[in-house]
């Protein structure tokens, strides 16, 4: 190949794809390499173009977080595709963003189109990360992921990523975030540590972003999947079913 393979984590939003991101980069942190970039962006439009016109130092390997539609079939590319019921990205979107129900069906359907965008067909440079078997088995999902990232990483190393990115460990990290209250979201100035910064929600309200890991203030929107049952009217279900049955199909998911 002549250098590392270049890594995105592209799969559709409110999938698990920020764990899988960090769970990436502490498998190349672990194999020796350096991880780039170093800071996590709120906007990877510049990360995106450095790294398909310059190639990653011999010590290093790019990680880059996406939503955006990254063309298949180009050489040192991998990518990984995290999905899930789009009904319940939905709701953790709408959660998330705090929007409303046609917005949510709106980002719905971009979650289909970028799902169907990598996994319509089997690629061999694309992984598909599904969050059920992420979150009921995500020792077996990190070591999947070194494999595919071609990474020689230590049982010892992957349980300790594990302890370090567990549900407890993210919301106490979150916890360690914590979100702007109201002073704070008036004022022009950062009253915050370097590596936290605001980005706003869809109703104008602002949440902690932290670019050591890209977690954010609420990142763990959902208690349960299946909460569309109980969150949307009979009517949402109605429609949001229409646009998504025949997905739901294609990917196994129970309607």
């Amino acid at each position: 190949m002549g250098y590392n393979p270049i890594i995105f984590i592209a799969g559709m939003p409110r999938s698990g794809s920020m764990w899988t991101y960090n769970v990436c980069r502490k498998l190349i942190a672990a194999a020796g390499l350096r991880v780039w970039p170093e800071a996590v962006p709120q906007d990877e439009t510049p990360a995106i173009r450095h790294a398909l016109s310059s190639p990653p130092a011999p010590d290093q390997m790019y990680c880059i977080k996406t939503h955006f539609e990254i063309p298949l079939g180009r050489p040192h590319i991998r990518i990984v595709c995290n999905y899930r019921d789009v009904r319940d990205a939905m709701i953790s979107y709408m959660r998330f963003m705090k929007c409303d129900f046609e917005k949510g069906l709106g980002v719905a359907r971009g979650c289909m189109r970028i799902t169907d965008h990598y996994l319509a067909q089997p690629h061999p440079d694309v992984l598909p990360v599904r969050y059920d078997d992420m979150t009921a088995r995500p020792r077996e999902t990190i070591r999947m992921l070194a494999d595919f990232l071609g990474l020689e990483v230590s049982d010892a190393a992957s349980a300790e990523i594990a302890a370090s990115l567990s549900r407890d460990a993210v919301q106490r990290h979150l916890a360690g975030i914590g979100a702007p209250d109201r002073e704070q979201q008036q004022t022009t100035s950062d009253p915050h540590p370097e590596h936290l910064a605001t980005a706003q929600n869809l109703d104008g309200s602002v949440r902690m972003y932290d670019s050591t890991t890209g977690f954010q203030s609420n990142h763990i929107s959902s208690t349960r999947d299946g909460e569309w049952r109980t969150r949307l009217s009979r009517e949402q279900q109605s429609t949001l079913m229409e646009i998504s049955a025949d997905w739901l199909a294609r990917y196994h998911f129970n309607p």
